[in-house]
């Protein structure tokens, strides 16, 4: 099980290069996945104005979770630019890249309050990719989900595997393995986990919380 904790804070960044080795003054990165099936999950930090064109292509995924780039504010969800450079604004930015199939259209906010479910009480998602949502639940999927105070996501099964970056607030996560071990841990803002398949799990928040998950189905090795 992959695991990354305090993944904002200010250590254990690398600083960004061009394809020949130069540094990109102003701007680091932080790998949390990299999978064999072309997924990764990927952090950047841009100081005041700082500007990098980030490898990738158009179907690849960039969330902005604090200040200011190019593509919009907090909550812009774009492709990368087709020379894929961003620009930070004055106060600089954080944000995370996402690369692998089926990420979802574009959206100005994704933290904003349209396209929220209620699934259990006072526990809400939102979907960033166009999926059928049954009790199967077992497609390739990316989305939000929040906890209000208090809220439980109940103990559930999926024939997935799980990616979760923990975006605020924190949480007590209970998995149980196949043989009936359980786990629990405490998640806070920063925290990425990648549970494997198969586990259940259920999570609760005292204070809230608002988790990036990524359903990803489970590859067959025939």
């Amino acid at each position: 099980m992959t695991g990354h904790t305090s993944t904002f804070g200010p250590v254990r960044w690398t600083p960004a290069a061009r394809s020949d080795g130069e540094r990109i003054p102003g701007v680091w990165t932080k790998e949390l996945l990299s999978s064999p099936h072309g997924d990764s999950f990927s952090l950047l930090r841009f100081g005041p104005g700082a500007e990098f064109a980030v490898p990738g292509s158009p179907d690849d995924r960039i969330l902005v979770l604090d200040g200011e780039l190019s593509i919009g504010g907090v909550g812009a969800y774009r492709a990368l630019p087709g020379d894929g450079t961003l620009l930070a604004g004055s106060g600089g930015a954080l944000a995370l890249v996402l690369k692998g199939e089926r990420l979802g259209a574009p959206a100005a906010d994704v933290f904003g309050p349209d396209g929220w479910r209620e699934s259990s009480p006072g526990v809400w998602f939102r979907l960033l990719l166009d999926v059928t949502f049954d009790e199967n639940f077992d497609e390739r999927v990316v989305g939000l989900s929040h906890f209000e105070p208090g809220a439980t996501a109940p103990r559930h099964p999926h024939p997935t595997a799980h990616r979760f970056l923990f975006l605020d607030g924190e949480a007590d996560d209970e998995l149980v393995f196949p043989d009936g071990t359980r786990q629990t841990a405490h998640r806070v803002k920063g925290d990425f986990v990648d549970y494997p398949y198969p586990v259940e799990h259920q999570t609760f928040s005292r204070t809230g919380c608002t988790i990036l998950f990524l359903h990803e189905p489970v590859q067959s090795d025939a």
